[in-house]
């Protein structure tokens, strides 16, 4: 899906946000990115957070390198480790700042974990040629990608809203125990 939008991007740095995570917080989880692009002297920025052992195989992970503030080294990337692979438990969430040349890295369509062109795998062959940071942002990240999570994502926020939590609670105390 990435390489699909080469053309509208052209020689620019771009920011991919997938649909399914959706990231709360002030500042924002791209601005966050944006300002530890400036500091690291650009590159690649993902978003990333820590993740309990038995969930790691459903990220890409990484390797990490020296921390600065809440920028992480990224030394390596490994896409869906198996158990007892993954470099740490530092996992990529759906925010990425990239840089135009990895389209030509896209552009090979070559396959990784589960036959797929994996943008974690293009990432990683780009490391060493930019600088290539983790971001932990300060957002709380809800995982909308299945029913339960799109669920806990509608309530959260409807639960931080003034406008809409005391009708909410009053729906959540009148459900049946």
């Amino acid at each position: 899906a990435v390489w699909c939008a080469r053309h509208f991007v052209g020689n620019e740095p771009f920011a991919v946000l997938l649909p399914d995570d959706l990231m709360v917080g002030k500042p924002g989880a791209l601005s966050q990115m944006i300002q530890a692009y400036n500091a690291v002297g650009g590159g690649q920025i993902v978003a990333a957070e820590e993740k309990p052992k038995d969930e790691i195989k459903r990220y890409g992970v990484v390797d990490p390198g020296a921390v600065k503030g809440n920028a992480t080294e990224v030394r390596g990337l490994v896409e869906k480790p198996a158990s007892g692979r993954e470099p740490s438990n530092l996992c990529i969430i759906g925010r990425y700042i990239l840089q135009p040349e990895i389209f030509a890295v896209l552009d090979r369509q070559e396959r990784g974990t589960g036959n797929e062109i994996q943008l974690t795998d293009a990432m990683a062959k780009m490391i060493g040629g930019a600088p290539f940071h983790a971001v932990k942002t300060s957002c709380a990240r809800y995982d909308c990608g299945d029913k339960v999570g799109f669920l806990h994502a509608n309530i959260a926020v409807a639960l931080s809203r003034p406008d809409i939590a005391p009708a909410l609670k009053k729906i959540i105390a009148a459900l049946p125990k």
